[in-house]
């Protein structure tokens, strides 16, 4: 079972990041200060509406809900939500019970997260 941090990145018409993660969000994969310096670099160029696809994540931990709760945060202070792909009840379980869930809309797809943020804009 592979454990490393697997991101990949594409947008959506230049203004919607769309990150897919998988195997551990943990601090202590090599690949977390990357993608955390990543997201920062693209908030910092503007961009606040972002869907992360989690249905490939194996384990989340307290670093990884607090960099999913920074860019909710962005995203509220900007007027818009984080949208969540993710449909594995234990990694559901883990963003409701440390409360990030009200940072962010949970959507079934990539296209119900694109369509939130084209009608919500």
């Amino acid at each position: 079972m592979d454990s490393k941090l697997k991101i990949k990145v594409t947008f959506y018409k230049d203004v919607i990041a769309i990150i897919e993660i998988s195997g551990e969000l943990t601090v202590f994969t090599d690949e977390f200060d990357l993608l955390n310096k990543e997201i920062m670099a693209y908030i910092k160029m503007g961009i606040y509406k972002f869907i992360v696809n989690l249905d490939n994540l194996k384990y989340i931990d307290s670093s990884g809900v607090g960099l999913l709760m920074r860019m909710g945060s962005v995203a509220a202070r900007n007027k818009t939500k984080l949208c969540i792909i993710c449909e594995q009840p234990n990694i559901l379980k883990v963003l409701s019970i440390s409360k990030v869930d009200v940072f962010f809309k949970h959507v079934k797809n990539l296209s119900e997260g694109i369509s939130f943020f084209e009608h919500n804009s």
